[in-house]
Parts: structure tokens; C-alpha cells; sequence
């Protein structure tokens, strides 16, 4: 089983199923993301039809502890990514393991 899958993967993947060059394929995998993440960035919210919903949340700064020390530590206020699949995705994947 694996466990990471990676650019290079998904760019041979492309070149072996599609057809296209290596350099293309690469070219069209960074152009993906880089629309996805400029998009999320200026919207803060974006859905990609059948497969789910990439949104921001905003997580305010709280006091964590080190269990093992004990010591308490500030955890600084942030913005997470957050990935809620779609209904017809959640079916897709419930309907591979029958």
C-alpha cells in the first residue's frame, strides 16, 4: 500500500494516460494549483464540482501544553486549510469498498 503520492506521480500518471509530454503535464499539474491556491487565497473559499469544498478558517491564539515538560506555550493565531468532500465524493469512496 502506498502512502505518499507525489508531483512526480501525478505527472507521469498524466503523461502515461493522457499522453501528454512530461514538461506539459507539469506545466498543466503547477498551473492547477497555482489557480486553486490564488483563488482560495483572494476568496477564501473554493468548490470544485463533485469533488468538495477547500475553505480558510481563521483559529484564534490559545495557550497549548507540552504534555511530556508541562510547559505552557502561547499558540500564535492562524489561518488553516480546511477540505470538506462532497456528497458525491463521500459516495465514490463508500461505494469502492464494496
Amino acid at each position: 500500500m502506498r502512502i505518499n503520492l507525489t508531483k512526480k506521480d501525478i505527472i507521469n500518471s498524466v503523461y502515461m494516460q493522457i499522453g501528454f509530454s512530461k514538461k506539459i503535464s507539469e506545466n498543466l499539474f503547477d498551473d492547477l494549483f497555482e489557480t486553486i491556491i490564488e483563488n482560495l487565497i483572494k476568496y477564501e473559499k473554493i468548490k470544485l464540482s463533485n469533488f468538495g469544498t477547500f475553505f480558510i478558517k481563521y483559529k484564534k491564539s490559545r495557550i497549548g501544553i507540552n504534555f511530556k515538560t508541562k510547559e505552557k506555550k502561547t499558540i500564535s493565531a492562524r489561518k488553516v486549510v480546511l477540505f470538506k468532500p462532497s456528497k458525491e465524493f463521500k459516495k465514490f469512496i463508500n461505494t469502492l469498498n464494496e
